[in-house]
């Protein structure tokens, strides 16, 4: 999951398998609870993650205790899990579990297979003695319970899953079915969740029954809670309307938690806390004996148990005990092993426990560590009884220095040369960027020069201290060292070139490798997993869940390369596996030179591009001859056979980025990765421009000089390629800076950060407080400068797809790498919610496309969209609709074709955001037909999942919440099908949203509550923690209106208020929009429920005027509808009836005006009801009595019988 995330469920889950190693006995008290709330929760993803965690911590026993019985019940929670399964990627990895489990056993057991009691059919028994059988268990279990029938009861479904015993699970999921049965009954709160947990035991057990008499026994039990739930629903409904709720943004769309009371949370903390506390010891216990092995176990274990994958302060200050006592373990390990690399790791624990530390003591003891390491380092690997001179904080003031310096010049880059203040078409703008180009191309060649500097600085202080080399070396830069595009903070990638490969020497520059690798790490920048801790992060393992510590605290910049197995660019590699050798990197020329050549022919499919930068080295320190001779070498090689072999390597490298050559066209509205989205596109694409010309690259910069010299491209796009590389590498400079490091977040959107700062609702709750650390972001303050990257890497990108897309070697001419075309400058102005500027850029590219209809078809499209996004309904009905008819009109009125399909969808939202619900249904009906048509029936596919989605908005709206529900259900199971369970993904969590909505509407408003904080979460991931985005504002609208059916207004206020603040910072602070309309309702809804009816009434008619505004003064509008209603309510309240029986009749004359006379709808139920209530407040109880009569008759041609529906 993503980066700023609250606790991730799987972070929860391994915190709680390593509580329970300790406390034994307890496995099934909480593994229960995660269980029995997945089932009412209806997750079948949490239920499958808690059976697969089960079956880790049973694996984990197996191999401790070395019993048959433990492999047993690990294989049969993983098969367990299986049988539920229908994701086949997470299909995939239960299989591996389950090969893994077989395996261990085989080996440890002596070629022992675990055994499966259900595949013996008789294993229980016959069926009668089955019955006989559970009723004596289930008899016994009744008569043992003392404190909790639901605690007894879901340790023993938990035994039953264990032992595959599925007649003894049917029967207690049904015995846990009547125990909420029996408390729904006894309910005299608004609160009628428990029927929704009966029902979610009965249809669990009835699902897994095989017996056709106990299914029919489960059946009748559901329609009987079904009654029983009408009755009491009946008794518990609510007088007042509805608020209003969110409206569906155009496209919308999650994951899950284990939720838990807060009782359970601290009984769950507290045995964390003996846990924590008892590893601890142990540890301290086997540091004592020199057990070095199992005090590293004991640590970790206790540093796993406090770990949060992105942690607040408070979190990660729990860490530094851990760590330290694990730093003391690699410092006594590497005096016995006299391996330098173990000398390094205690200094990166020993740095992380201080970059988690407030303590100024104990920093200073941990700071005495790390300078006893450097001796230990000393004595142990170098035999030198001198004692270094500390310069670290002297290297770390040169860092400082350096980075300040060339951040003000960074600064005066952009104050000089800004060509963006003129205008695209002026001539001086060419001028301008290219000398700004120059000034940045100048700024990276400083920056390359002072790190070289550095880097060969701390070289000369290691060899000062180890004695000069047995023989001449070349230490030679890699990566973005030798392109010219490397930061102050980018990471060290290098090798050595040595004269001889003696024994001797390559002992030699091993130890002043894991020298100058202690050095980097004492400057306080290296994150932990780039060290490959095993214990922390195993990256070899077979097993997933040894690699688990994710390091977000210290500070990640100037360090060695990674030990991560695509990484490892440094002079001691890749470590070896069972199946590979290790991969040093200190070697002849010649053999360095073999080593590229098998990376070509042998690894470069696998992911650890050593020959995409081999063949790019520079001097760090050392002699230049031995570079010359192997670029002489390496030179030669690729230029072969007509350059057969550099051929060989653009090709590798485009096919290896070709998806995000393809599909990467604009800014989107969400985090961008600088790195990966903006810096890594226009070095590739030289690259390879280079390598398919015959051009062996240097830096990027000469790279370009040299495809404009060799006329592989036109001067003209020289100009081009050479602005994009200045802006990418600029951004990505300027992002590092911003953010303190390599933080690859940047945003096009506005920062709501200063706008909260000092704003947050006076009502805001200590529970509404962030609980996770926020990104670091940079906020860049003029698109500009994004916008003329992109209107070069729009057409560029298009030109390598084509170029490249059948292996074509000699390019024809490029056309020009420029394209600032209206119809780029709309679809760029749309994705940062710049809508009015995208309309205008679109409705002037729809002149330049009269005659081509293919591009008028596009852009007819988007306008469609866009007026959408922007609430006039009408205008992108029919500018959607003239789309269709060009479309058609080519292609034939009876064709199928996918955008004909996404046409009649978009029509269909439109129109049921104009209240024709009959007419939408009708258009998405057709779409989700023609999907269907073309993809197959049973396949899964977007296109297939938004018809879904929006049927069920569709079916929402009318009123009929569970088809609603049907229908989102659909949609999200098919959308985590495709994009993945774990995948964070807009359309999941629009589908996760729009069922917290449907399920709200049902009454069940804990359970909308858990879909929206998952909406929420998963939002703030994709777009960042404090981007303003009209997702995560929805998200906080959707969670004010559920907090205010569970009477907590003062947290529905709060989100409320976040909302409209999110809204307006979006759209404008006086801008007439839906969404901030919606919030301004909502916020009138909370205060009228807090009794402050004349603050509710002034938030309504603001409300009210701004609809008006957006849909026309005489317009009739479902929108304009609720606010009649709301003011009605509000003015009912103040005693004030007749006027509130004025509003609530202006409501009812719109809705049968909306929905044609005779319509049945839920809105027209609502407003006789409250029109009949307020007569009867005035006392004429005969025209009350015939309203609500005519109510009652409506609704129920609306439900089915025996069916009531919350409003």
């Amino acid at each position: 999951m993503s980066d700023t995330k609250m606790t991730s469920l799987a972070n929860k889950l391994q915190n709680l398998e390593l509580c329970l190693k300790s406390q034994h006995g307890q496995e099934v008290g909480f593994y229960g609870l995660a269980l029995r709330e997945a089932i009412l929760g209806k997750d079948d993803f949490m239920e499958i993650e808690v059976l697969k965690s089960l079956g880790d911590l049973r694996l984990e026993k197996a191999k401790l205790s070395k019993d048959s019985a433990e492999f047993d019940k690990a294989a049969a929670m993983y098969a367990a899990a299986l049988l539920r399964c229908k994701d086949p990627d997470m299909g995939e990895t239960l299989g591996h579990r389950y090969q893994y489990v077989e395996k261990l056993s085989r080996q440890l057991l002596q070629g022992y297979s675990p055994h499966f009691r259900w595949l013996s059919p008789d294993y229980w028994g016959t069926a009668d003695s089955n019955v006989l059988r559970v009723a004596k268990i289930c008899d016994k279990l009744d008569r043992s319970v003392r404190d909790s029938f639901e605690q007894t009861y879901t340790e023993m479904l938990v035994t039953a899953v264990e032992n595959s015993d599925m007649f003894l699970e049917v029967e207690v999921l049904k015995s846990l079915g009547d125990f909420y049965l029996e408390k729904g009954k006894k309910t005299s709160e608004s609160d009628v969740s428990q029927f929704s947990k009966a029902a979610a035991m009965y249809n669990k057990a009835l699902t897994t029954c095989g017996d056709p008499g106990t299914k029919l026994t489960l059946q009748h039990r559901i329609r009987y809670m079904e009654k029983i739930r009408e009755t009491v629903q009946k008794k518990l409904l609510s007088k007042k309307p509805r608020p209003w709720r969110e409206k569906r943004p155009h496209i919308e769309h999650q994951s899950g938690n284990i939720t838990r009371t807060d009782t359970q949370d601290q009984h769950l903390q507290t045995d964390r806390t003996r846990a924590y506390t008892n590893h601890l010891k142990e540890g301290d216990s086997s540091l004592a004996k020199a057990d070095l092995d199992s005090a590293e176990q004991h640590f970790a274990a206790a540093l796993k148990m406090v770990h949060v994958r992105d942690p607040t302060a408070q979190q990660y200050q729990r860490e530094v005990e851990p760590l330290c006592k694990m730093g003391d373990v690699y410092s006594k390990r590497g005096q016995q092993t006299g391996d330098g690399g173990d000398f390094v790791k205690a200094a990166a624990l020993y740095n992380a426990a201080i970059a988690r530390s407030q303590d100024k003591v104990l920093n200073c003891n941990l700071a005495t560590g790390i300078r006893e390491v450097d001796e230990l380092f000393l004595k142990c690997i170098l035999d030198a009884d001198s004692v270094a001179q500390d310069n670290t904080e002297k290297h770390k003031k040169q860092l400082k220095e350096m980075r300040d310096q060339i951040k003000l010049e960074m600064e005066t880059i952009d104050q000089q040369l800004d060509p963006y203040v003129h205008d695209e078409d002026d001539p001086c703008v060419r001028e301008i960027e290219a000398k700004r180009a120059h000034a940045v191309r100048q700024l990276f060649d400083k920056i390359s020069q002072q790190r070289k500097e550095f880097i060969s600085l701390l070289v000369e202080e290691c060899i000062g201290l180890m004695g000069p080399p047995p023989c001449k070396y070349a230490l030679m830069g890699l990566g973005s060292q030798a392109t010219g595009l490397v930061t102050p903070y980018s990471d060290l990638e290098f090798a050595i070139l040595v004269e001889e490969e003696s024994e001797e020497c390559l002992v030699y520059f091993r130890n002043l490798t894991h020298y100058l690798h202690l050095k980097v790490v004492n400057l306080g920048e290296t994150i932990l997993p780039a060290l490959g801790i095993e214990s922390l992060n195993d990256f070899y393992s077979e097993n997933p869940l040894e690699n688990w510590y994710y390091d977000s605290v210290t500070p990640r910049g100037f360090a060695f390369d990674g030990s991560m197995p695509k990484a490892s660019k440094t002079p001691l590699g890749r470590q070896g596996t069972m199946d590979k050798p290790p991969s040093e990197l200190i070697c002849t020329p010649q053999n360095m030179v073999s080593i590229l050549q098998n990376d070509v022919t042998l690894y470069l499919k696998e992911g650890y591009h050593l020959a995409a930068i081999l063949r790019n080295p520079c001097l760090i320190a050392g002699e230049q001859d031995f570079i010359d001779t192997y670029m002489g070498i390496t030179v030669k090689i690729l230029q072969a056979d007509g350059g057969k072999m550099a051929q060989q390597l653009a090709q590798e490298t485009l096919k290896d980025n070709m998806e995000n050559i393809s599909n990467k066209e604009t800014i989107t509205a969400k985090l961008v990765d600088v790195k990966k989205e903006i810096y890594r596109f226009p070095a590739v694409a030289v690259d390879c421009l280079a390598l398919s010309s015959g051009i062996i690259p240097t830096t990027v910069w000469e790279t370009i000089e040299e495809l404009g010299n060799q006329q592989v491209i036109s001067p003209n796009n020289a100009h081009h390629l050479t602005v994009l590389t200045s802006i990418s590498a600029e951004l990505r400079l300027r992002t590092y800076m911003a953010n303190g490091g390599q933080k690859e977040n940047l945003s096009a959107l506005a920062s709501m950060e200063t706008a909260q700062h000092g704003q947050e609702s006076s009502l805001q709750t200590n529970d509404e407080a962030q609980t996770n650390m926020l990104k670091p972001v940079f906020y860049l303050q003029n698109d500009k400068q994004l916008f003329r990257y992109f209107y070069t890497s729009v057409p560029l990108r298009k030109a390598f797809s084509e170029s490249f897309s059948e292996k074509k070697t000699n390019h024809s001419p490029f056309s020009e790498f420029y394209d600032n075309s209206p119809k780029v400058c709309g679809r760029m102005y749309a994705e940062v919610c710049k809508y009015r500027l995208a309309i205008s850029y679109y409705i002037e590219a729809l002149k330049y496309a009269e005659h081509i209809d293919t591009e008028k078809i596009d852009l007819l499209r988007e306008l469609g969209h866009i007026w959408h996004t922007m609430g006039d309904y009408q205008k992108s009905i029919d500018y959607t609709k003239e789309a269709l008819q060009i479309f058609r009109s080519i292609y034939g009125q009876g064709t199928e074709h996918f955008i004909i399909a996404i046409s009649l969808n978009n029509l269909g939202t439109a129109w049921g955001d104009l209240g024709d619900y009959k007419k939408a249904i009708s258009y998405l009906e057709q779409a989700l037909q023609i999907f269907r048509n073309i993809y197959g029936q049973g396949t899964e596919h977007p296109g297939i999942a938004l018809s879904l989605n929006n049927m069920g908005f569709a079916w929402h709206r009318l009123g009929d919440y569970r088809k609603a529900v049907s229908y989102y259900e659909q949609a999200l199971q098919m959308r985590r099908s495709i994009y993945g369970q774990d995948t964070e993904h807009p359309d999941i969590a629009s589908s996760l949203n729009n069922l917290g909505s449907a399920w709200e509407h049902l009454g069940d408003y804990r359970k909308a509550i858990s879909y929206f904080e998952q909406a929420l979460q998963m939002r703030r991931s994709i777009y960042g923690q404090t981007k303003a985005h009209s997702h995560i504002a929805n998200s906080f609208n959707n969670l004010g209106s559920a907090w205010c059916h569970l009477s907590d207004y003062r947290k529905a206020i709060s989100y409320h208020e976040q909302a409209l603040q999110m809204y307006r910072s979006i759209y404008g602070q006086t801008k007439a929009h839906p969404d901030i309309a919606t919030s301004l309702n909502n916020l009138g809804t909370a205060w009228g429920d807090l009794g402050d009816y004349r603050k509710a009434i002034s938030y309504y008619e603001q409300t009210l005027q701004m609809f008006m505004s957006i849909y026309g003064q005489g317009t009739e509008h479902p929108d304009i509808v609720t606010l009649l209603n709301n003011l009605g309510t509000a003015w009912s309240l103040l005693g004030d009836y007749r006027k509130a029986i004025s509003y609530y009749e202006q409501a009812l004359q719109m809705q049968r005006s909306i929905y044609v006379q005779g319509t049945a709808h839920p809105d027209i139920v609502r407003s006789l009801y409250n029109l009949g209530s307020a007569w009867c407040l005035l006392g004429d109880h005969r025209k009350a009595l015939s309203l609500c009569q005519e109510a009652l008759a409506m609704a129920r041609q609306i439900y089915p019988q025996n069916t009531l529906v919350i409003h």
